[in-house]
């Protein structure tokens, strides 16, 4: 079972027709935007229940939940290589790569922008990554539902496979000469991105096809991992939205 807790997160769920099976209200609560919520569920033939705000907390793994919790059915693990033979290369398509992002937060908040810019999957590692938590659901506003998140046993394998089968491979260091507009983003791309911490580890660097950094003006010299995966997705997607860089 899958839980989806807060406000903002269950109504981009219930908007997308994540197929929901029932919403929690924490009983006593009321305002305008629960108020939404129920109404969206009836007209989705959502069950809505009223339950303790201690239940509730548990639902949702302590994770803050505003007074709504929603649950679903877990989706079954699509599988990467059959994504893989499924994808459209004649669409050019992207796809971001994880490379150990353990803050839920930071997951969550990637897939979201993976699915906002039009990526194809997001790709993560079975292990040293975060678990498709709660928190991860709510960070992710219902993308979730709507994007495929593949879990891979060996991601340098899959960089490979990627790569076969026409991906060329972008991976974001700040130590690397090239800026990121200055790299051709305009084929079927897959944008990789290091750690929170340590950045990309030495075998994914390597079997990038190019490092590229997005220049720094100010006194900061990185940024968090979530903004920077936006940014670089948005900048394959204007390229190839004006067909040139």
């Amino acid at each position: 079972m899958v839980t989806i807790p807060g406000i903002h997160a269950v109504k981009h769920a219930l908007q997308s027709g994540a197929p929901i099976q029932n919403l929690t209200i924490e009983k006593g609560k009321h305002h305008a935007r629960l108020d939404e919520l129920i109404d969206l569920a009836k007209k989705a033939h959502v069950r809505v229940t009223f339950a303790p705000r201690q239940t509730l907390d548990r639902m949702a793994d302590d994770t803050p939940h505003q007074g709504v919790v929603a649950t679903m059915m877990k989706a079954p693990q699509a599988d990467f290589d059959v994504w893989l033979q499924g994808l459209d290369m004649e669409k050019r398509p992207s796809v971001l790569l994880l490379d150990c992002i353990t803050d839920p937060h930071n997951l969550g908040a990637c897939i979201r922008s993976a699915e906002a810019s039009g990526c194809a999957g997001v790709i993560i590692p079975r292990d040293r990554s975060a678990p498709l938590s709660p928190t991860v659901a709510k960070a992710a506003s219902g993308a979730m539902h709507r994007l495929p998140v593949l879990r891979v046993t060996n991601l340098v394998r899959a960089m490979d496979q990627l790569q076969q089968h026409g991906f060329w491979l972008v991976g974001l260091a700040g130590e690397t000469p090239t800026p990121l507009h200055q790299a051709d983003l305009t084929c079927s791309v897959g944008i990789v991105m290091g750690s929170e911490g340590k950045g990309l580890r030495p075998l994914v660097r390597k079997q990038c096809d190019l490092l590229a950094k997005i220049p720094m003006q100010g006194a900061m010299e990185s940024l968090n991992v979530s903004v920077a995966a936006g940014i670089a997705l948005y900048e394959a997607q204007r390229q190839r939205l004006s067909g040139k860089v």
